[in-house]
């Protein structure tokens, strides 16, 4: 792609988008501008930082004039696309796309096999762990990137070293996709996200169904049988699809049965090892560790390597991730669990007493899912955060609901209660309304629970 002498505007001036400046200013561009809604005082430093080497900072909103002036938008995966700006692109033949599809652009020149892995939930932890199996056979060949929290632009410059990348993608980076096409794609499952930002689940849906869309039958996608979009985008595409499943025996794909993993291609069935011997937790890990096996397969990697690798991966922070016991309860966070399918997992992850803690900042989230499967072993349920009220109204008449105003709030109700022997933290809400992200907020809870242990 060339922007040699061309007029760039970015949209968006997060992590994707500097990181999107900082690689277009090597390329001798007539003008780079960096926009945002927020004010000038609100802007990272790093972002501030790239105006002394020539970038055009734009705040407190993008400009029209910006669209009509510049050769090629780039937007930010956070910035929803509005039908304005769709109207001005088409009218003024301007090139537009998103971080994900920019950074492919200077990619697709290479030999590069790209395995992008996107879902609902188990995405990053399922682009963690594939990382670590290509990285332990492939070395220095292979990057991980993508909404995994290393922004595609980054690994650019050294693009050309590179056999494999690993990429998580989400809904919003795919909305915005023109030529980018895996060799392998990954659908884990579509489950309620997002409903502030699309319209419905077919929106939402379609809008990760992009993943496949340039692919053809020399490509891979995998798929999740018991998913309720697979039938449909099975028939969509037009790649070599393989099924996968933790629940159900397929008669060709992979699966688990009798706590075993299954391969069973071509009639050929073959046992592969005990889900017993995985450090990670929950049904919904096993669907993780099956498309890896699958990558591994694909790419004809040394299996036993890959085994090895799967039953030593610990998981990620933030995912049902063990922080300390305290008075005989033993306390998770799971502060990545950002939606109610998230907290669904989660909370059959377990078979004990639990306490759970529920809230956040609103995505149009509809709690009564949760209300409908909740396990009589949810005994209580703490609700934190801005819509603490909702969620009290909406399972009271279920399950004791008490409220918290901060997070050692949250751990002194957590603490009082008897009989439970598990307390989940896992808010099924986004972050924004106490925190910056859902690590921070992870942060604040491992760090108010290890305050209690030291103390008591």
């Amino acid at each position: 792609m060339d922007i040699n002498g061309k007029k760039i505007l970015i949209l968006g001036a997060g992590k994707s988008g500097i990181s999107v400046a900082k690689f277009v200013l090597n390329r001798n561009p007539a003008q780079i501008i960096l926009s945002d809604i927020k004010t000038r005082s609100k802007l990272p430093e790093d972002a501030l930082a790239l105006e002394k080497k020539g970038v055009i900072l734009e705040t407190d909103g993008h400009k029209d004039e910006s669209f009509i002036h510049s050769d090629i938008i780039v937007i930010s995966p956070g910035i929803p696309v509005t039908p304005k700006w769709i109207d001005i692109i088409r009218r003024n033949n301007k090139i537009f796309m998103g971080e994900l599809e920019f950074a492919y652009q200077f990619c697709k020149e290479y030999p590069i096999r790209i395995i992008a892995i996107t879902g609902t939930n188990g995405k990053t932890t399922t682009t963690k762990l594939v990382y670590e199996i290509l990285k332990d056979q492939l070395g220095e060949k292979v990057a991980m990137a993508g909404n995994v929290g290393i922004p595609f632009c980054d690994i650019l410059e050294n693009v050309s070293k590179y056999t494999h990348i690993v990429l998580e993608v989400s809904s919003f980076q795919l909305e915005t996709i023109i030529d980018f096409k895996p060799f392998i794609s990954v659908i884990l499952n579509i489950t309620d996200d997002h409903m502030d930002r699309y319209p419905n689940m077919q929106a939402y849906a379609e809008a990760k169904a992009n993943i496949f869309k340039n692919q053809t039958q020399d490509e891979f996608l995998l798929l999740n049988y018991d998913d309720k979009f697979t039938k449909i985008m099975s028939s969509m595409a037009k790649c070599t699809k393989i099924l996968f499943s933790a629940y159900t025996i397929l008669k060709d794909g992979y699966y688990v049965e009798n706590d075993m993993f299954v391969k069973n291609i071509f009639g050929k069935r073959e046992e592969l090892f005990s889900t017993k011997e995985l450090k990670l937790p929950g049904k919904h890990n096993q669907e993780n560790v099956i498309t890896s096996i699958i990558i591994s397969d694909i790419l004809k990697l040394n299996f036993s390597k890959t085994q090895e690798v799967i039953k030593n991966f610990k998981g990620l922070s933030h995912r049902i991730e063990y922080v300390g016991e305290i008075n005989g309860k033993k306390f998770y966070n799971d502060s990545k669990g950002t939606n109610i399918d998230a907290v669904i997992k989660a909370v059959r992850t377990f078979n004990e007493n639990m306490i759970l803690i529920l809230g956040g900042r609103e995505k149009n989230t509809d709690f009564r899912q949760l209300y409908d499967v909740l396990p009589p072993y949810v005994k209580k349920i703490i609700a934190f955060g801005e819509n603490r009220e909702k969620i009290k109204n909406i399972f009271k008449d279920k399950v004791n609901v008490v409220e918290a105003i901060n997070m050692d709030d949250v751990i002194k109700k957590s603490v009082s209660e008897r009989d439970v022997k598990i307390v989940l933290f896992s808010p099924g809400c986004a972050s924004f309304d106490m925190y910056k992200n859902y690590e921070e907020r992870g942060d604040d809870f491992k760090k108010c629970v290890q305050k209690v242990i030291k103390n008591a």
